[in-house]
């Protein structure tokens, strides 16, 4: 990703909030102001996401969909509060002092927007007390900086998020007329299709699916590269939610020879968990172009992030370019 440049749109984007309950589950005894638990054997590997629920003051870290870790946390003050959104990591520095509040030290900083907001190790006093930024305790902030990278997804929501492991899906960008779908409900997708890969040739890909528009998004290191026409079935509601594709390999579909399957963990939009197989539901009820689908899914790997939303994409929904993916309809 380039430094001043989003990973999903390089200019804006729509607004959401993000909302849900339930982040690792009910039986996990409440942590002190400054403890943490960190548990990276129960994932060795994959894509990681960060949760920062603002309600409850407390950091969850999922690697390729498994909680690996959580944490007490300080985020902003009244008047000084912490933006909701789906954010990556813009800037990341071990030793680092604010510029906004000089003399202020930000150890193992790691940026969510270019107008002051990071998470960085900092005091807990179990309140909200900081001026925007998540302050996590000392080594559990060298921890997460350890496993984090430019380009890595943070959600900072009000409630709690819990994200949710598909089940045997088939890959959320498979959906198409030409591929042999059941539902014969779904339109064709009409419009136009680009496709210039050229413009990006290196960095996370990340993909917009906007059902107001009827039309997918597809950016690469905060560049657009394509875009599509999306067949929506009439009437239907289709999941909105963040999803990243995990590491690992689901049963080959054999209406697609010769495509990998990947995992996808889901992080709901529209209020709660997210119910049932969401990646499966938006494939029944969703169709994109044949050649598009083909192109698309030739570049997508584990870490892409593909947000859906019933929100459009035009110039009274986005935020600024120097923000992030996503950002709340209001302030909290």
């Amino acid at each position: 990703m380039s430094a001043k440049t989003l990973l999903i749109a390089s200019a804006l984007l729509p607004l959401l909030f993000l909302s849900g309950c339930g982040v690792g589950g009910p039986n996990q005894t409440k942590l002190a102001p400054g403890q943490y638990e960190w548990h990276p054997e129960r994932s060795p590997s994959g894509p990681t996401l960060v949760v920062i629920s603002i309600d409850d003051q407390m950091a969850y870290v999922y690697r390729n969909g498994v909680q690996i870790a959580r944490s007490t946390v300080s985020t902003g003050r009244p008047g000084k509060e912490t933006p909701t959104g789906v954010f990556t990591i813009l800037q990341r520095k071990v030793e680092h002092e604010s510029s906004i509040y000089k003399g202020a030290q930000m150890p193992y900083m790691q940026r969510l927007t270019w107008d002051g907001i990071a998470m960085h190790a900092g005091d807990l006093p179990g309140y909200p007390a900081s001026g925007g930024c998540i302050r996590l305790p000392f080594e559990f902030s060298q921890k997460v900086y350890g496993v984090m990278g430019n380009g890595s997804t943070v959600v900072i929501t009000r409630k709690r998020a819990n994200p949710s492991r598909s089940s045997r899906p088939a890959n959320i960008l498979m959906a198409s007329k030409a591929s042999g779908q059941d539902n014969k409900a779904i339109p064709d997708p009409e419009g136009r299709t680009i496709w210039n890969p050229g413009k990006a040739s290196t960095g996370p890909y990340s993909v917009l699916l906007s059902y107001a528009d009827r039309r997918a998004y597809v950016w690469r290191n905060g560049v657009q590269i394509g875009q599509a026409p999306l067949g929506v079935t009439p009437g239907s509601k289709p999941p909105e939610g963040v999803f990243v594709m995990l590491e690992g390999q689901e049963p080959d579909d054999p209406r697609f020879p010769g495509l990998k399957m990947h995992p996808w963990t889901t992080l709901s939009l529209d209020g709660g968990n997210a119910r049932g197989n969401a990646v499966a539901t938006l494939r029944s009820q969703l169709s994109l172009p044949e050649d598009f689908r083909k192109k698309i899914n030739k570049v997508l790997t584990p870490g892409t992030i593909l947000v859906a939303t019933s929100e459009s994409s035009n110039k009274s929904t986005r935020s600024s370019g120097s923000m992030n993916i996503m950002t709340p309809q209001a302030k909290p």
